[in-house]
């Protein structure tokens, strides 16, 4: 069987522009799986999400690695986890990177954003020099157990300094031994382009469906981006579909209106292996 890290640099390498679903739970990594997609991607904002915090680097690394260990157990599908800027220096850089690798990730990203870090929409990032984000990438490569595990570089460069100063720190990455690197907010043609030319790794895109316009994977792959990770789709649209249901409870006394809209009780069970048990049980029972 494959390294999962294998798997994801021959979807960085295919032909055409992979999409990759991002969640904050193995019950999300089931869904995504059920839906056909060939990876998954653990989103540090939905993990903060899901306790209730906000991303601004509050979640520890023992807290991100165990999250990350229950999605990729959850599936066979290959995970990507959003690793922040590694928690520290390079001893601890090197310490993250072994704890997600035995996780069973197949690859991380660490960006560019001084420490505490801040999601890259939100307002008040500040970036660490180039060089000293090479560090952090030269010794995540060195902490590596297999080859096979991928370090992706993340700079949020765009919405600070503009499109040259993203050129310009995405081709250090690539220097620096990034297997890929994942350049959020550019919106246009003209900016994927000027990204993919100017480096020979793969590039990833961050659609972010209420915040910037959003491109179809044909124009992507008309771009040369190698990878679309829909980082916040399946907790906003969940958010926004638990919120709608609980104002109309409260508002009309019932839930009857939203049953049609229900995954029914058993569909739940049989994703998650109930079926494959009871299966299981009852075999134990015929050999007794």
């Amino acid at each position: 069987m494959p390294h999962p890290g294998a798997v994801v640099r021959t979807l960085l390498t295919q032909d055409g522009t992979t999409p990759v679903p991002g969640c904050h739970d193995a019950f999300g990594a089931m869904l995504i799986a059920e839906a056909g997609f060939p990876a998954v991607y653990m989103s540090g904002f939905s993990v903060s999400a899901s306790v209730g915090k906000p991303d601004v680097g509050i979640l520890t690394m023992t807290q991100m690695v165990a999250r990350a260990a229950e999605i990729a157990a959850a599936t066979g599908l290959p995970v990507i986890a959003d690793a922040d800027t590694g928690y520290g220096g390079p001893a601890n850089i090197a310490e993250c990177v072994r704890a997600f690798e035995a996780a069973g990730v197949a690859a991380i990203h660490l960006e560019d954003q001084i420490m505490p870090k801040r999601c890259g929409a939100m307002p008040g990032k500040a970036l660490v020099p180039p060089d000293e984000m090479a560090l952090r990438l030269a010794a995540a490569r060195k902490a590596r157990r297999s080859a096979d595990f991928l370090i992706i570089g993340r700079t949020d460069a765009m919405t600070l300094h503009g499109l040259d100063e993203c050129v310009r720190r995405a081709k250090a990455m690539e220097a620096a031994g990034a297997h890929a690197v994942m350049v959020p907010s550019l919106t246009t043609h003209e900016e994927f382009t000027a990204v993919t030319a100017a480096v020979s790794v793969p590039v990833i895109h961050l659609p972010a469906e209420t915040i910037r316009p959003l491109h179809s994977l044909k124009e992507l792959e008309a771009a040369g981006v190698a990878m679309a990770i829909y980082a916040l789709s399946l907790i906003q649209i969940s958010a926004a579909a638990q919120s709608r249901l609980l104002r109309e409870l409260m508002e009309t006394g019932t839930t009857a209106h939203a049953v049609p809209d229900m995954t029914p009780f058993a569909s739940l069970n049989r994703l998650l292996g109930v079926d494959a048990l009871t299966a299981f049980e009852r075999s134990l029972t015929a050999e007794t």
